[in-house]
């Protein structure tokens, strides 16, 4: 009855049109995402799910990822090219996209996705394959987590939360936590300026915070030029803004929103380590962020979330360190999604998982006593 396409490249238009016909599909899933974020080691796969009329009933955007990090040390740099054979792998974001909310129809038509998934994993000779279900696809049920699992999948729950643009602005306001609304008032009198990026100058900006940042992790963007040019892009797309916050007229704190079927979803946060960063700059950003999206009517805002924890876990985070922590403050409402990942290559799979530690240790270990940091 359905029928897979699986195609290297496709008509950006037909793709995210398609994209559209479900209203949990987000920028996560579109070509523009999955093309920018391509490079000589990283490309993205696309399939669709065809029914007997070649009508797209299901889609899945993900990217084949040849190295372990997208940036590092030149050393580490080095490492991962040559460990590139135990570490490649497939990786999608909010996703699969099905266009129908019959309980049967989206158990085969997750099948056929399922399927193609095993048909990329031989193709490219994957280590493991993973992702992330929508948070918004309310129609997600148990049978087809089931139907993960019965083809090798492993899963787990994630949390994200949603702040419903619909409400009025004074009652989002209300719903926010009352420190950080406390924050978001000190940041105006304290002289922090949050205005819209506008210009080159100002996009090359957001870049050098990033690499110092990146510098005292000891990591090295290994094409500055071609990063700057990529960040470019996207502002000048339809599908991405980003906000800047100054302090003295210094860069402190930055966040790039994405945008695409009336959901908004941060895709990047740069905060300096300062406490006006940190403590103003970043609440400050977030919440003018969320007045943006509401002043031009999008629908959702997801600021995004982090693994769901157990009450041990909120309990022993004393200091409110943890991502959700942070999420949590805006108010939004918890959604649960999933994520699943299916390891093709056990033993290179175990070397994958040391050398990942290892970098994080090394990219820790070298930011814990600088001044800078991404959140």
């Amino acid at each position: 009855m359905y029928k897979i396409r699986i195609c290297i490249e496709v008509d950006s238009n037909n793709w995210n049109s398609d994209l559209k016909k479900s209203n949990y599909s987000t920028y996560l899933q579109t070509v523009e995402n999955l093309k920018i974020n391509s490079n000589e080691n990283t490309f993205p796969v696309f399939i669709s799910i065809l029914d007997e009329k070649d009508a797209v009933v299901g889609q899945l955007g993900m990217l084949i990822i040849k190295t372990s990090v997208q940036y590092g040390s030149t050393l580490f740099q080095k490492l991962s090219k040559m460990a590139s054979r135990i570490s490649t792998r497939g990786v999608w974001l909010y996703g699969p996209i099905i266009h129908t909310e019959n309980k049967m129809e989206r158990i085969e038509i997750l099948r056929m996705i399922l399927k193609a998934n095993n048909e990329i994993v031989d193709k490219y000779n994957l280590v493991f394959i993973e992702g992330y279900s929508a948070p918004l696809d309310i129609s997600l049920c148990d049978n087809e987590i089931k139907e993960y699992r019965k083809d090798g999948y492993h899963s787990k729950k994630y949390v994200t939360f949603i702040t419903d643009l619909k409400k009025p602005i004074e009652e989002i306001w209300k719903n926010v936590q009352k420190y950080t609304k406390k924050n978001v008032n000190r940041s105006a009198k304290r002289g922090v300026v949050v205005k819209e990026l506008k210009t080159f100058e100002e996009s090359k900006q957001v870049i050098s915070l990033f690499q110092k940042w990146g510098k005292a992790k000891g990591i090295v963007v290994s094409d500055p030029e071609q990063q700057l040019k990529k960040f470019w892009e996207r502002q000048n797309s339809e599908h991405e803004k980003t906000f800047l916050a100054f302090k003295e007229q210094q860069l402190v704190s930055s966040i790039t929103v994405s945008y695409f079927n009336n959901v908004v979803i941060p895709v990047q946060v740069l905060n300096s380590y300062s406490s006006i960063a940190r403590n103003l700059g970043g609440p400050a950003l977030t919440w003018h962020a969320i007045k943006w999206a509401k002043e031009f009517k999008f629908a959702i805002y997801d600021i995004t979330g982090g693994p769901l924890l157990s009450e041990s876990d909120l309990a022993n985070d004393k200091h409110g360190m943890s991502a959700i922590h942070y999420k949590k403050k805006w108010g939004g409402k918890q959604y649960t999604h999933h994520y699943f990942i299916k390891i093709n290559k056990k033993s290179s799979y175990v070397i994958y998982k040391k050398l990942f530690k290892m970098l994080q240790w090394y990219h820790n270990r070298k930011g814990s006593s600088d001044d800078l940091d991404m959140d």
